[in-house]
């Protein structure tokens, strides 16, 4: 190509090129100025009078100023060529970049995400014109998040470039290197009804037997990487407004979603309420009795609500198990485990409300960090739980023939089961105290 020819060893054939062609204009117009003399015989030709001769002079000077000029044209060809490789490059690098950020969560590591990227770049610049040592390679600087919870990944690349011509004036340097960047950034998304926050569990959220499950307003998400993050079995019906994985989703025909396609290799957010602090311990109250109909807020251990109960507004603080046996209704409750499982049982039945003001309003049940056990709500009650049900170590499942028409139930779980004849409805369009667990947004580059 002509111009990588002028690029060739530094811009030097071409800064040849023009001194050659100025000294040649110079012997041309003194060679005249001889001939010129052997026609006049008035003329006394000798070879001082030819070192001397002034004719020409003029065209001279034009050459000597064509330098300048040489170099002049020389810089603004750079400026252009420079300007064209760093947008084609760009874009390669873009294209790149987003498709590493697709295989995030893919169980990659990150020096394998940098080789595919890199293999992905080097194929995007396949049309560029570039001797074989000047071919660029992609760095990955990995994941980051910001302050705002806005999650980002940055690549890089470097492309040598040899100017056109040498700079004539000064020590300055003959090649260059273009550095170009991409930033892909994704800011909180859609609001998720059930959102599953273990990072690997296969079949981290799971329908399957005959339950039913409709989520309106909202999505059904999974931090989880497996291939089967998001799993819809059996007979089971699901109906949200879309699913979204860190992996992958397997379903049968009983899943129903309203957006245009489910979302895979999603991007995961840190947990929606990682900084919500830990209740204070309260007074510690003995069980009440079976024939206790009423239950103040405090903190219990090993809390059996056996029979009728109505629990009063205001939180209650359980060490160990929190069993369910009979029929528990309260409104305003905010319910913290602290090291132990909830475990409803036969046709223990729960009709619930969270508090929409104060530290925990929307919070309805929830367990401390370090509260790995299980929680079950199992058999044949019915729960109206209106509210979130926040477990971030410990899994959650739903069994038996347990049904749910809450208004607007929340959970949030390390994993979460639904299975047998459970019948979950929640409509969640309206919020909870202000909170949300959203999901990663989609992919959008940022500076």
């Amino acid at each position: 190509m002509f111009r990588r020819f002028l690029q060739d060893t530094s811009g030097n054939y071409a800064l040849a090129i023009g001194l050659a062609g100025v000294a040649t204009i110079l012997v041309i117009h003194k060679a005249v100025s001889w001939l010129e003399g052997l026609i006049l015989p008035q003329r006394q030709i000798s070879l001082i009078r030819f070192v001397q001769d002034r004719r020409g002079n003029f065209a001279v000077g034009i050459c000597i100023m064509l330098l300048p000029l040489i170099g002049a044209v020389g810089m603004a060809v750079d400026v252009t060529n420079i300007n064209l490789e760093k947008s084609r490059l760009q874009l390669a690098l873009d294209a790149a970049s987003m498709e590493i950020a697709v295989k995030v969560n893919s169980g990659l590591t990150h020096s394998e995400l940098q080789a595919y990227g890199d293999n992905l770049l080097k194929a995007n610049l396949a049309s560029l014109e570039v001797d074989t040592s000047d071919i660029p390679s992609l760095v990955y600087h990995g994941m980051a998040t910001g302050q705002d919870g806005t999650q980002s990944l940055r690549t890089e690349t470097r492309l040598p470039y040899r100017y056109l011509v040498p700079r004539l004036v000064g020590d300055h340097p003959t090649s260059t290197n273009i550095l170009v960047q991409s930033r892909i950034s994704s800011n909180s998304g859609d609001a998720a009804c059930v959102y599953a926050l273990n990072r690997t569990a296969p079949r981290a959220f799971e329908a399957a037997g005959s339950t039913a499950v409709s989520m309106d307003g909202c999505i059904i998400a999974s931090n989880s990487s497996a291939t089967d993050s998001i799993y819809v079995g059996g007979d089971a019906s699901l109906e949200a407004d879309c699913l979204q994985s860190s992996g992958g989703i397997v379903a049968t025909s009983g899943l129903t979603t309203d957006c245009e396609q489910n979302r895979l290799n999603a991007w995961r957010l840190p947990d929606p309420w990682g900084n919500l602090k830990k209740p204070v311990p309260p007074i510690l109250y003995p069980n009440p009795g079976k024939s206790d109909l009423n239950v103040r807020p405090g903190r219990y251990r090993n809390l059996d609500l056996n029979g009728d109960k109505t629990l009063e507004p205001g939180l209650y603080y359980v060490e160990g198990s929190l069993s369910v046996k009979g029929t528990v209704t309260g409104a305003g409750v905010t319910i913290f485990m602290a090291d132990g499982g909830i475990t409803v049982n036969g046709n223990g039945s729960l009709s619930l409300s969270a508090p929409s003001t104060g530290d925990y309003a929307g919070m309805l049940m929830m367990s401390a960090r370090t509260n790995t056990a299980s929680h079950l709500f199992n058999g044949n009650g019915a729960t109206d739980l209106n509210g979130v049900l926040y477990f971030p170590y410990g899994a959650l499942t739903y069994n038996g023939n347990n049904g749910s028409n809450s208004t607007c139930m929340r959970i949030v779980a390390d994993t979460i089961k639904m299975s047998g004849n459970s019948n979950i409805k929640s409509d969640c369009s309206a919020e909870l105290g202000g909170r949300e667990a959203r999901v990663a947004g989609p992919f959008y580059f940022s500076k």
